[in-house]
């Protein structure tokens, strides 16, 4: 295993090899992750002893790492030389050895532990006496990717990995038209020319959700290599909806994460995102002119937002005016945070993000603030002015995926109209994947560089989305009704159709349909890889006795390939990481009583204790018929002091 990862160059009598197998780090007795239960802890630490001479120019220290979570510092005789990367897929850290950093006689080289539990793997490693430049380098590949429809140059990702799926060192060019991390390069017009060392290789070409991928095993030889041309097909039909990630950082303005602004503007291309929100913390920040200078904005749309950061939960809200006062962020009060931010000259949308993430010891729809099963919340006034909320995070993933959405079903039942979103949270070039978690919205996409906003922006406001993480869910009532709709003129048979859409190399092998957030039907799918659509159910269902919120989730297996990785859970409560692709709607609103009106459970509720009081014999008799959700929120109420 070790030696199919070593540079074809490593037969150098001075390359010192200090670690030629791999090697887990972590605590005895303990472990991160299940895939570490039981597995040896070879040293909490690493350190090597060897001998050298001083070296008169530029060396590298390159080692393999993997599952690196936390910072671990790398040290040479006491001298730090940076740390590992933080990231999880497998792949190569490259270091430069300043001239004179080795020196005569004993050296030391130190791999240290955070102060918490990671479970990591490093090795190989060793030192090559050649500068960075030389070490990573010395085969040249050329790469050109077309749209295999037009043959029309095309923004996208490409993922270069070893044989064994490491990551691979490496570097790109034009510098100004790509934007380079180990073994991942963006490039805005589908061309790069890569360099990195001789060896065999396997080369992807991806363009986010809606596109296929492009394969290609390559054996790069020192020098120039033949071309490599690789088409992209786009696999699934999105008319009528638009891409849009509304939570994005740069390391221009969050100061964290590592996408300058203008490498920003590449990966919103080259993952096919077509409404790019500018949500940087407590900055209002317009990506426009970068993308313009850049000559990438036809590709794209932008808009102005802030995610407002606050000691009480983060909040992203857009549009935002030019020249608009940014909110007070140290306000952590709901009742004055949100009004503020609603103030804002130009706000038409308000999202509450990653609900059940810790920060400042606060959590927005935490068991202090948040009953999960009424859907009661200490700042409920408040959050009926809150639009959306973020029921995926791609970058800040909750253990169990389904967990954000019995959230905003009890929220939902409560009487609040809130839009369920997903979006990337992405501060990074590769480490997480802008657009791998998105909203698609209803309004036309004909032209990506020209989206109408005004239409956007009361899509969010209607409910008309759909969310998706590698499938992508639709829904129709009586052929007529779909997301954002009020269901009216319902027969006593409904008809509720399903469809499930994805890419090839995306599987779906579960859709259910959720009523008032209650599983009322489900369906195993068996998925063969085909790209588009994956699924079509239809359920004939009885008209339930008042009115529901119906939702569809489809689910399947999560992908593990270098070039969609899913990122395992942000804050994690189970050390069992089951990865799984998801796609849902948001609700159609079925008038089952016919008055023309959607009311919400707890409204139900509360009509049926005014009616029936205390009585336990009439208000169970008056209950029949009804669904869980109701009898919830009748148990809630505090005049009703009867369990029905």
């Amino acid at each position: 295993m070790a030696a199919a990862w070593f540079f074809a160059a490593e037969s150098s009598h001075e390359m010192r090899i200090l670690e030629s197998k791999t090697l887990h780090l972590g605590r005895a007795g303990q472990y991160e992750w299940e895939i570490y239960k039981g597995l040896p802890v070879e040293a909490e630490s690493l350190k090597w002893h060897f001998d050298s001479k001083p070296n008169e120019t530029e060396y590298t220290l390159l080692l393999r790492q993997k599952d690196v979570k936390l910072a671990w510092p790398v040290l040479l005789n006491g001298k730090k030389l940076g740390t590992l990367t933080t990231a999880e897929p497998a792949q190569d850290a490259v270091f430069a050895l300043a001239p004179g950093v080795l020196k005569e006689g004993e050296n030391v080289l130190e791999i240290t532990p955070p102060p918490n539990l990671d479970d990591i793997e490093v090795g190989p490693v060793r030192i090559i006496p050649q500068p960075v430049s030389e070490a990573i380098g010395g085969g040249v590949l050329r790469v050109a990717v077309t749209d295999a429809a037009t043959g029309k140059e095309l923004p996208c990702r490409l993922t270069i990995t070893r044989a064994d799926g490491t990551l691979a060192a490496l570097r790109a060019q034009p510098a100004n038209e790509t934007a380079a991390r180990t073994g991942v390069v963006y490039t805005q017009h589908g061309k790069a020319d890569l360099t990195l060392p001789p060896g065999e290789y396997v080369l992807y070409a991806s363009r986010g959700f809606e596109w296929g991928v492009a394969e290609a095993k390559l054996s790069v030889k020192a020098g120039g290599n033949p071309p490599v041309n690789l088409q992209l097909a786009r696999e699934v039909p999105t008319d009528g909806w638009v891409a849009a990630d509304s939570h994005i950082h740069t390391f221009t303005y969050a100061r964290h994460g590592d996408a300058t602004i203008e490498e920003r503007m590449l990966t919103i291309a080259g993952e096919g995102i077509e409404l790019a929100i500018a949500t940087d913390h407590n900055h209002h920040v317009d990506y426009a002119p970068v993308a313009s200078r850049m000559g990438i904005s036809d590709r794209f749309t932008t808009a102005v937002g802030n995610e407002v950061t606050t000691k009480h939960g983060h909040f992203n809200a857009f549009p935002i005016a030019p020249g608009a006062p940014v909110v007070d962020h140290t306000k952590d009060d709901w009742s004055v945070l949100i009004p503020a931010m609603r103030a804002t000259p130009g706000v038409k949308v308000i999202t509450l993000n990653h609900p059940r993430d810790l920060h400042s010891g606060f959590v927005p729809l935490g068991g202090l603030q948040f009953s999960s099963e009424t859907g009661k919340h200490r700042q409920a006034e408040a959050l009926r002015n809150v639009d959306a909320m973020e029921v995926i995070t791609s970058a800040a993933m909750q253990s169990d995926i389904h967990l954000l959405y019995r959230d905003w079903f009890a929220l939902l039942n409560r009487g609040h109209r809130i839009s369920a979103v997903g979006s990337s949270d992405s501060h990074d070039v590769s480490r997480f994947i802008l657009g791998q978690g998105r909203t698609y919205v209803a309004v036309p996409d004909a032209d990506p560089s020209r989206v109408d906003l005004e239409k956007v922006w009361q899509s969010y406001q209607q409910g008309r989305l759909l969310v998706s993480m590698g499938l992508l869910a639709q829904v129709r009532v009586d052929e007529k009704f779909t997301v954002g709709d009020l269901a009216t003129g319902l027969g006593e048979t409904v008809k509720v159709t399903a469809k499930v859409y994805g890419p090839s190399w995306a599987k779906a092998d579960h859709v259910a349909l959720y009523a008032n957030g209650i599983l009322f039907r489900e369906q195993k799918i068996t998925d063969d890889g085909k790209p588009g659509e994956k699924a079509s159910v239809t359920w004939d269902i009885p008209r339930p006795k008042h009115d529901v919120h119906l939702v569809v989730i489809a689910t399947g297996p999560g992908v593990t390939a270098p070039y969609w990785e899913i990122p395992r859970p942000y804050q994690p409560n189970s050390k069992t990481f089951n990865p799984r692709v998801i796609g849902s709607t948001n609700p159609v609103w079925l008038d089952a009583d016919s008055d023309g009106k959607f009311q919400s459970a707890f409204s139900y509720a509360e009509s049926l204790v005014k009616q029936h009081g205390t009585d336990a014999a009439k208000l169970k008799e008056a209950l029949r018929g009804y669904d869980q959700s109701v009898i919830t929120q009748v148990a809630s109420l505090p005049t009703a002091t009867v369990n029905p």
